[in-house]
């Protein structure tokens, strides 16, 4: 058996998409057993577990001690699994989650450990400050150190953050896949298509361009430059519409506020997603240049390119810029450079487009990264 170790990761679409069905496709692969084992906070214990377990009935949902420099104290919870289970290996998705599954290694109660690095944790705190404790941020560094090199096998969503590894814990072996963000199974037990045309429900024509933002508001997703960006492209045309589909934020507010009759935003439950993206013309995937940004392997990216749009991305994100260049999937922002004329994408576009989603981004597109990846645990 393997266990799949998540520490402190809410429910949400991308929890579904790359955590829950990336352990129901190991499962389907053949070789040893996968479960999934979350640590979540005591504050909704019960609902999350319950929606966890809704997703994966056989998982194992266990309260976390509270505060996050309590972090270690876990490793009892951890610990007592793995005298149970007797693991051959786990998988720690993120820094927290596998230096607990290092701990496990060390006494004993595992063989091998695998890192499943989704960013660079360490710059992500020290750039955007996700706590605001200074003496926990300073333990990323060597926390996410040690996940790099004292691994057994490494999972990056990027080639640029391979690259990041090997310049800041001059990591240099080659014991490593690299898995993008890939698509969910696209619906959840809640919901479903929209019964009214998300176009048609904000009162927009046909010949409207409508670029949309689907995502959360935190730090790094830049909405302050998004905002930048785009005022001048609304102000050019009352045709080119902008839809939110994300909470409530400022920047989308003072764009509301603006243009009124031109910016929308909506908050929808996941399976309705993909049915209000395909109704837009361009998905919007504008970030500042940092560190965290520089590896990224934003979900939305497949996401957006599944429901048949191109994507209008900033310079040096992860893998993906040079992604759109080469093989014409959307169009690169420059910061010193106007906005770049936005077209509709016509049907035979938008095929296109979902047959390399459907290439690129779906999990059996990797089944031999997963497959080296089991089989380097089970031994």
């Amino acid at each position: 058996m393997i266990l799949y170790l998540t520490y402190n990761d809410q429910p949400s679409g991308v929890y579904w998409s790359q955590v829950t069905d990336v352990v129901a496709h190991l499962n389907s692969l053949g070789g040893a057993r996968v479960r999934l084992v979350a640590l979540v906070s005591l504050r909704n214990y019960r609902a999350t577990r319950r929606a966890i377990r809704d997703h994966m009935a056989d998982a194992i949902v266990l309260p976390m001690v509270p505060r996050a420099r309590n972090w270690r104290i876990n490793s009892l919870w951890v610990a007592w699994l793995c005298r149970r289970l007797k693991p051959h290996g786990i998988i720690g998705r993120g820094v927290f989650a596998t230096a607990l599954a290092l701990r496990m290694r060390q006494q004993g109660l595992t063989g091998r450990v695998c890192y499943d690095g989704r960013g660079a944790y360490a710059a992500e705190w020290e750039e955007y400050r996700v706590v605001n404790d200074d003496r926990l941020i300073a333990q990323f560094r060597p926390l996410e150190a040690a996940a790099v090199n004292d691994t057994d096998i490494r999972l990056a969503v990027s080639e640029a953050l391979v690259a990041h590894w090997k310049d800041r814990y001059d990591y240099d072996a080659d014991e490593h896949v690299v898995v993008p963000c890939t698509l969910g199974k696209g619906s959840s037990r809640s919901g479903g298509p929209l019964e009214v045309p998300i176009r048609t429900s904000l009162g927009w024509g046909a010949a409207d361009m409508v670029l949309v933002y689907s995502g959360s508001t935190v730090g790094w997703q830049s909405l302050a430059l998004l905002e930048e960006v785009l005022v001048s492209w609304l102000g050019r045309s009352s045709a080119n519409k902008l839809l939110f589909l994300s909470r409530s934020d400022l920047h989308a507010s003072v764009l509301q506020q603006r243009f009124p009759d031109q910016v929308a935003q909506r908050w929808l439950d996941h399976a309705q997603v993909k049915s209000a993206l395909a109704d837009c013309d361009m998905g919007v995937l504008i970030r500042e240049d940092t560190v965290t940004n520089r590896v990224a392997s934003p979900t939305k990216f497949a996401e957006y390119l599944s429901a048949g749009l191109p994507v209008l991305i900033s310079e040096r994100l992860g893998d993906f810029s040079e992604l759109v260049r080469t093989e014409r999937i959307g169009q690169i922002q420059r910061r010193d450079h106007p906005l770049v004329e936005v077209i509709h994408p016509d049907a035979g576009e938008r095929d296109r487009l979902r047959a390399f989603a459907d290439r690129h981004f779906s999990k059996h597109a990797y089944n031999a990264q997963y497959q080296q990846l089991i089989r380097c645990l089970e031994r």
